[in-house]
């Protein structure tokens, strides 16, 4: 872990689960077809299975079994005191092209499949990994947004396990500077930084280990002929979909497309040759400048953002030939997955649709300062914004994640809904 004497950092327990929800499993609900397959050349039943790991390998016999104690029990990294770089084994760094927001802080990614094992390509969904596969995210803060890996402060790293009975998710806090430690009650920490050159104050929250369901689990949508069709929840990952890898990444070695680069590695199958050809989305950074963007760039951008951190829990029944699932918030009307056509739906975006929480009605005048989710060309009465733009927890969204605003990003947005078509949604004279 690199210095944190600049940062001001407080730590504070949250306070302790009870006994069923310290039990309480962040994953399974596997499909029978995610089972299937699971005839790995290790130990799944966990006989012999154990954190104490001594080989220069992968302990992957515990990690198909066993919540060790230590994230260095796992043996990801040939430098355990370094989750950054140097994965262990076949692992591989990867990173997308719009990235899910938390907080600013610096992400670190690597896939492990097994050896021998091949993960499939899905135009829609997220890949289908095979069981064994484990991905990892680390958490560093840094001291100054504009200065990334340098001074900054792991907080934690998340495994996502993908188990004979499913995926499972295990965070870590690193609580030292070499190592990170199994936790399943959370963490609220006092986060202190400089970004865009401004000092910047905020609450990072390390989730609970039975809130990571709230994002990562998808309800298939059932068949309403079909009585005996009672398919569960599944957990799965959000991140590595096709149209978030499908760009160019410096391994050091070589600039590669990363789907190229999985594909002559071993791990990844059924990719289509021509790349161009994948409908992706393009890369957001928080240094993307938006003058200059046409119209067009501008919404296939802005989806991208909202597809990453939205369409987790808002996508409902848009069926495709991989999956047909619903999220959290499928019931909500504002669905916006990257594959669903904006131009034959766009009230599925929330252009002009009443907001099912209800806008937010301004105390001092008593009408409804955001009726509708968006009012084209006035973001400044979009509802869906607002929301952004707010730590106030009964309106903010995402409602996890995030102790701060994402300002680019709510950057990006406000242009986006400016940039529409002239719509006053019927509101006539409400609208300025």
């Amino acid at each position: 872990m690199n210095k944190k004497n600049k940062f001001q950092i407080k730590i504070k327990y949250l306070s302790i689960l009870t006994i069923s929800a310290l039990l309480a499993a962040c994953g399974g609900g596997s499909s029978s077809e995610e089972a299937a397959g699971s005839d790995l050349d290790i130990d799944l039943d966990g006989s012999s299975a154990s954190c104490e790991f001594s080989e220069t390998g992968v302990n992957w016999a515990a990690l198909l079994t066993k919540n060790c104690p230590k994230l260095s029990d796992y043996n990801l990294f040939l430098d355990q005191a370094d989750p950054t770089s140097g994965p262990n084994e076949q692992g591989i760094p990867y990173d997308l092209s719009t990235p899910l927001f938390t907080d600013y802080a610096t992400k670190y990614r690597f896939v492990f499949v097994p050896e021998g094992k091949v993960a499939t390509y899905s135009e829609h969904e997220v890949i289908e990994f095979p069981v064994g596969t484990v991905l990892v995210k680390t958490f560093s803060m840094p001291e100054n947004t504009a200065n990334r890996g340098v001074n900054e402060t792991h907080i934690e790293t998340r495994l996502l396990i993908h188990r004979a009975d499913g995926w499972t998710a295990l965070p870590y806090y690193w609580d030292s500077a070499t190592d990170a430690s199994y936790i399943v009650t959370g963490k609220s920490i006092e986060m202190a930084i400089t970004h865009n050159g401004q000092p910047l104050a905020f609450e990072y929250g390390v989730p609970q280990k039975n809130q990571c369901t709230n994002c990562h689990a998808v309800v298939p949508v059932l068949d309403k002929n079909d009585p005996q069709d009672k398919r569960k929840s599944i957990f799965k990952p959000i991140g590595p979909k096709a149209r978030f890898l499908n760009y160019d990444y410096d391994y050091g070695s070589q600039v590669e497309n990363q789907l190229a680069h999985w594909e002559s590695e071993g791990i990844l199958t059924s990719v289509p040759t021509d790349k161009a050809a994948i409908n992706s989305a393009p890369i957001f950074k928080d240094t993307t400048a938006l003058a200059g963007l046409t119209d067009e760039e501008l919404t296939v951008m802005a989806r991208g953002y909202l597809d990453i951190n939205c369409a987790h829990c808002h996508r409902q029944e848009l069926t495709i030939p991989e999956a047909n699932y619903a999220g959290a918030a499928g019931d909500s009307g504002l669905t916006v997955e990257f594959n669903r056509d904006f131009d034959t739906e766009p009230g599925r975006f929330g252009i002009c649709k009443t907001a099912v929480a209800g806008g937010y009605q301004a105390e001092e005048n008593g009408y409804n300062q955001y009726p509708r989710d968006i009012v084209p060309q006035h973001a400044d009465r979009s509802y869906l914004l607002y929301r952004m733009n707010t730590n106030d927890g009964r309106h903010k969204m995402p409602e996890l994640g995030r102790g701060s605003i994402h300002k680019e990003g709510v950057k990006l947005i406000e242009a986006w809904i400016n940039s529409m078509d002239a719509n006053d949604c019927g509101l006539n004279d409400l609208i300025d």
